[in-house]
């Protein structure tokens, strides 16, 4: 009897059984200066287009104020001489939507997905995600079917899909389910009808065992009563009933609720973020509140819903408009029911809107809702027993820390064997391993160019968008995303889908270093003597002063003026940064040194395990320290090194000097060799992932690959 219940209401996010498996169909609207870029990608394929905007900025902004307007009279009881119905018009602006974005390749990708979902007895849904200040405040939900002239949102799951970089994974839940709701009820603010659906929504949740689900409502409605209910109980979802709205001042959404004397007191989204810091389990946040959807004209995350996905909630019900008691209560209360019965927390919110529709004939409220979820994943919580998968593709072998010994090495000569050259690219300036194997590089040509390091096949050229040429590089945890840092001190952020950024960071100084954390929520990057940190928004987050300035606010001679290598420390909460005053420091969040690692000399490459740090210097020796501050072991004086790579896959190390000579030092032992000498000065070296190679980028292009020596596999052992 438990698995059956269990089985209920882990059902609604997403566990359905296998004729209710969702097929995602995810359509990218990204903004440009004079067109827009239209991309889908699916199980049935891919496809990208270039189209025109529908209408000019100024045109849509006239369109949208009719689309409000004209969502107001329709459920408005005033009697009007227009001939022009509110439904009428609005009509005409999702088939103009849908005729620029929803055509040729795009339109036919669509139709295949619809048949397979149809032959597979499968439930297509519409991942949407948006890039651009008008682009994201269109009501996408208004969106023709141009199959059947009737709005796709009432036909299958119409989702704006946030796609974070670091989703919270789906949670065990052991039942009850519990609810928390919160009703505001601010003496100078209209009344709303919340003791109705206090009742309905009870109703629709204890259908069947009351054991199965926990509903509790606050006795009070202030922002104090929230905050002691979140910390103090373990929440599943939180519903709240209250008013909002959209702060254009502070560009910030918020929600109204009382304060101590009883009027309205807003709750902004970054105050409504800390309330929800300490409640791990939340999966779901239904907010029954006015324009708790809407952002500013910059950023879709400045919205109370997004602003909650981005703080760690994987799903997110909210209002895009002005929503009427009546339209508000029908919503929540077969959305809840739907949620009962089994369905996902997608499918529940289409079938709230047909209720909606329905029920308030008429009315175009059902479009009001909007469903945020942090990625494709509508499935938040996870059967008992089911292992959770990390938050971070990172892992690496295991401790060897204690293996670690202070012997000078033995070094034997043998070259590698030269696999092949993979590309010529041309000069270049930098080579960097991602995932799966791949590789970018960082043309002279302003290119930068990604292609497999097993093979060598192209997967994307990022052309230069009026930049300077690309300087260095660093991936995401994630294949589809790589920045590259340009002469002038710009980050790009790509998309090597579309081959297009997705992101621009101007950080107004120069540097030549970038770093993403092994989690992929942020971006680091040096600015002269400091390290500026931004957000998966391109947000700066912190600027933290990686060394002083002395002598009257200029840095002391011989000093650099620009920092070394950026890595994010094992954990991301740490960064270590090769400062230009000699030492190697881990930084906090709020930039106090927590360690330092002295050098008399520059460090120019730094690369860690979860043991301990490497460090090239300028005075020819590389470095093996603990994390907490201890010379483990050092090479002889030699040529400096220029780059540094551990092995995921075997305990060694690869040096590439400044003059080109690669050498693969063990950690547990003496062991070491020249692995090749390159024929121009290194831009980046690499271990393949697997034990399928070195792979190493020299300043003219030669982009090659190498056979490991045999002792790695006889001595190493892959891990």
């Amino acid at each position: 009897m438990d698995a059956i219940r269990y089985r209920v209401w882990t059902g609604y996010l997403g566990a359905e059984v296998e004729a209710m498996r969702g097929l995602p169909f995810r359509l990218e609207i990204i903004e440009g200066a004079t067109e827009w870029i239209v991309r889908c990608s699916s199980e049935c394929g891919e496809a990208s287009i270039r189209v025109s905007p529908p209408y000019s900025d100024s045109e849509l902004q006239a369109v949208l104020a009719r689309v409000e307007n004209s969502l107001t009279k329709s459920y408005s009881a005033a009697v009007t001489r227009s001939s022009l119905t509110p439904e009428r018009s609005v009509r005409e602006f999702g088939k103009r939507l849908t005729g620029a974005v929803i055509k040729d390749k795009i339109s036919l990708q669509l139709d295949r997905c619809k048949n397979l979902a149809k032959t597979q007895g499968r439930s297509l849904r519409i991942l949407l995600r948006t890039d651009g200040p008008h682009v994201s405040r269109i009501p996408w939900e208004y969106l023709v079917d141009p199959s059947r002239d009737d709005y796709l949102a009432l036909r299958v799951p119409v989702v704006r899909d946030l796609r974070l970089m670091d989703p919270i994974p789906p949670l065990t839940l052991t039942l009850p389910l519990r609810v928390l709701g919160i009703s505001a009820r601010p003496s100078d603010l209209q009344p709303l009808d919340e003791q109705r659906e206090r009742e309905r929504i009870a109703k629709a949740l204890q259908r069947g065992s009351s054991d199965n689900v926990d509903v509790h409502w606050l006795p009070g409605g202030r922002w104090q009563d929230l905050a002691k209910a979140l910390r103090s109980g373990t929440w599943h979802v939180l519903h709240c009933v209250c008013h909002g709205g959209f702060d254009e001042d502070l560009n910030a959404g918020y929600i109204q609720l009382s304060g101590d004397d009883g009027a309205a007191m807003r709750l902004h989204a970054s105050d409504f973020e800390r309330l929800i810091a300490d409640s791990p389990h939340l999966r779901l946040i239904v907010l029954n509140a006015c324009e708790s959807a809407v952002s500013g004209a910059e950023d879709v995350f400045t919205s109370t819903a997004a602003s909650l996905v981005a703080a760690g909630v994987p799903a997110v019900v909210a209002m895009q408009y002005e929503i009427t008691d009546q339209a508000a209560l029908v919503f929540a209360s077969s959305f809840y029911e739907r949620l009962a019965d089994g369905l996902p927390v997608d499918r529940a919110v289409t079938l709230a809107r047909e209720e909606v529709k329905m029920m308030r004939q008429g009315s175009l409220e059902w479009a009001t809702p909007v469903l945020f979820l942090a990625s494709d994943q509508t499935r938040v919580f996870a059967p008992a027993g089911e292992p959770q998968q990390p938050r971070t593709p990172h892992s690496r072998q295991s401790s060897l820390a204690d293996s670690v010994t202070l012997i000078k090495p033995t070094l034997e000569q043998q070259l590698s064997e030269k696999i092949g050259v993979l590309a010529e690219v041309g000069s270049c300036s930098r080579l960097a391993l991602g995932p799966a194997n791949l590789l970018a590089a960082a043309c002279e040509d302003g290119l930068v160019r990604v292609f497999t390091a097993v093979d060598g096949e192209m997967v994307a050229q990022c052309p230069p968008v009026q930049r300077e040429k690309p300087i260095c590089l660093a991936w995401s945890p994630w294949q589809r995303h790589v920045a590259s840092r340009h002469e002038d001190g710009t980050v790009v952020v790509w998309d090597l889908q579309a081959e297009v950024p997705v992101r621009v960071i101007s950080p107004g100084g120069q540097g030549d270093t970038l770093a993403f954390s092994a989690d992929g929520r942020w971006l680091a990057l040096s600015v002269e003597n400091h390290v500026h940190v931004y957000d998966v928004h391109g947000a700066r987050v912190r600027d933290l002063l990686a060394w002083p300035a002395k002598k009257g606010g200029k840095l002391r001679s011989g000093a650099n003026t620009k920092a070394g290598p950026v890595i994010f420390a094992p954990g991301d909460r740490h960064l270590v940064v090769a400062c230009g005053d000699g030492p190697v420091r881990q930084l906090n969040v709020r930039g106090q040194p927590v360690m330092t690692w002295p050098h008399h000399q520059a460090v120019l490459s730094l690369a860690f395990t979860e043991d301990f740090l490497a460090t090239g210097c300028l005075d020819g020796q590389v470095r093996f320290w603990s994390w907490g501050g201890q010379l483990v072991r050092r090479t002889g004086y030699g040529k400096p090194a220029q780059h540094l790579a551990f092995s995921a896959d075997f305990p060694v190390l690869a040096v590439a000097d400044v003059e080109g000579t690669v050498t693969i030092r063990a950690l547990n032992s003496g062991k070491s060799s020249i692995a090749t000498r390159l024929a121009s000065p290194p831009v980046g070296v690499a271990f393949l992932e697997g034990g399928r190679g070195l792979v190493t980028g020299t300043r003219t292009g030669a982009i090659e690959r190498w056979a490991l020596p045999d002792w790695m596999v006889e001595q190493g052992g892959a891990s």
